[in-house]
Order: C-alpha cells, then structure tokens, then sequence
C-alpha cells in the first residue's frame, strides 16, 4: 500500500486558503468600501435621463439635433464641374446611364468602342453635375442623379452605333438623353437612333416633292391629252367616210 502511495503523483498543497469570515454580513448596512474601490464605483456609475415620455416633441425630434457640417471649398471639384459643364455645351447628344454592379475589364472595351465611334463616357458624382449645372438651362438633369453616374457625349448620327455597343454591356442601362436641347426618354432616344441620316432623309424629301410634281403635271395635262386623243378619232373617222 505504501508503495502504491509512492508510486501515485501526489497534488500540492497550497499556501494559502481562502476562508469566509466567521462573523455574519451586514447586508441592510454593509460596510463602506475603501477610497479607491469608493472612486471606481462613482466613476463607473451609469447615468440615466429622464424619461422620454416626460421630454417635448420638440427635444425627441432627430431633425432639430442635427448639425449640418459645413462644406468646405475643393477646387479640384470646381475643375471637374467646368469640364462636365464644358462637356454640355459641345455636345450635341448627352445619354444618362444607370450603372450596374460591372468590373472594369467588362467595361474597358464598351469604353473603347464608343472613343472609336466619337463617343465619350464620363463618370460623375452628384455634387459635380450639380456644381455644373445650376444655373444653367441642363439644371432639369440633378433629378437623375442619386450617386456617381456615367454620362456618354457626343453627336445625335451617332445614336445607332451607341445602341449597338450598348447591348454588349447589359449593365450599362440607358435612361434619358439631351438631343438638340431636347430631354428624351429612352424609347424616344430608341426611335430617334432608327432614323436615317439627313442625307437619305434630303433623298427622301426631293424623291417625294418630285413625285408630286409629276403629278399635279400629269393631271394638268390629263384633259388636253383626252382632247387631243378625242380630235384625232374624230379625223380618223372622217377621212374613213370620205
């Protein structure tokens, strides 16, 4: 037995043992802590408001809390606000697009196609479009605006090669457009991209002016011929009788 004792790791015994003191505690008037216990409990001590149904309407509002921060001055904004508003005015088709979750190696080649086509897409943030346009006759456009926007410039004969490249890219939805100081919505744009160019449309014009011309000729000259026609039955049937 006492080499089975030997053999068997014994646990050690400790220095120290707590103990719970032997008098009863004063739970109705306990004793009062020491300095720096007395300290972190007042630091520590969580204070609580009146309650709201006791405050006013005009103090549980969150609008009259709110503090407007104050917008600072950027020129690097006002830079790109006059270059979005010089973009405007030189064009003569402005296309607004909605823009769907698309990786930039998607959107690169759509990018290209529309340089190579005299067509740029731009992208701009709301406060710059807004900078840009205020004031000015496109101000009608910041409804459109939520966010950062992509926006293609260029000229309205290229309306059916924007469409074109645009189906490609099913992210990039078109929404409305400025043809000729015009705002258009997109079935609008959709209608003016089928139109032909102004010089089949001036073929047109000349091939319709002509054939009414050719027309009010014709029945002009309608009843001479008849009476023509009409004189020269009369003469065959003379010249048969004599």
């Amino acid at each position: 037995m006492a080499s089975i004792k030997n053999a068997l790791l014994k646990a050690p015994s400790t220095f120290l043992i707590a103990r719970r003191f032997r008098g009863k505690i004063n739970i109705q008037k306990p004793r009062k802590p020491h300095f720096e216990r007395q300290l972190l409990i007042d630091l520590t001590k969580p204070y609580f408001g009146p309650p709201k149904y006791t405050l006013p309407d005009v103090v549980l509002c969150d609008k009259a809390t709110t503090e407007h921060k104050k917008e600072i001055d950027n020129p690097f904004e006002r830079i790109l606000a006059k270059e979005c508003l010089d973009w405007f005015n030189t064009s003569k088709m402005v296309v607004f697009l909605h823009l769907n979750s698309i990786s930039m190696e998607d959107k690169t080649p759509i990018f290209a196609a529309l340089r190579k086509n005299k067509m740029h897409l731009r992208t701009y943030g709301k406060k710059i479009v807004k900078m840009a346009t205020t004031g000015t006759r496109y101000e009608a456009v910041n409804c459109l605006f939520n966010s950062h926007q992509n926006i293609i410039f260029g000229q309205p004969e290229s309306a059916d090669k924007m469409f074109k490249i645009l189906k490609k890219a099913p992210q990039l939805v078109v929404m409305a457009g400025i043809i000729e100081d015009r705002l258009m919505s997109k079935n609008e744009l959709v209608e003016f991209s089928k139109l032909p160019n102004i010089d089949m449309a001036r073929s047109q014009l000349c091939g319709v002016l002509q054939s009414a011309a050719s027309c009010l000729v014709g029945q002009l000259n309608q009843s001479q011929q008849t009476l023509v026609s009409h004189l020269e039955k009369h003469v065959e049937i003379k010249n048969s009788e004599t």
